[in-house]
């Protein structure tokens, strides 16, 4: 097994987790949470804003109030998209772990 000095990925497995789930879309964060919560993930309501907040920080998404009126109610609902950067960074650690994957695969034995 080769392994090459190449430098981890900018992304936690939360983070590629949820640029995963968004894919090319805009997402409000109830429906992204709902996502994440089909692969495992499950995240309080704070955590979960508090991760996003970091991921708009480092410009892999960008963020945004969608405001609308049910029963009288203003509501502001916020919506998410992935970024240039976060489909970079997202790209990238494909690759990475792709790479390792490959290079960890068992080789077949010859006779």
């Amino acid at each position: 097994m080769k392994l090459t000095r190449e430098s981890l990925p900018e992304l936690s497995h939360l983070q590629f987790a949820v640029l995963e789930v968004l894919g090319t879309a805009q997402m409000r964060g109830k429906d992204l949470r709902t996502g994440l919560s089909e692969l495992g993930i499950k995240k309080s309501g704070p955590a979960f804003y508090q991760m996003m907040a970091r991921l708009e920080e480092a410009k892999f998404v960008a963020g945004c109030y969608n405001q609308e009126i049910i029963d009288g109610q203003i509501i502001k609902e916020r919506q998410y998209r992935v970024t240039g950067d976060g489909i970079c960074a997202l790209n990238q650690t494909k690759k990475f772990y792709h790479g390792r994957t490959r290079e960890m695969a068992p080789q077949p034995a010859f006779a």
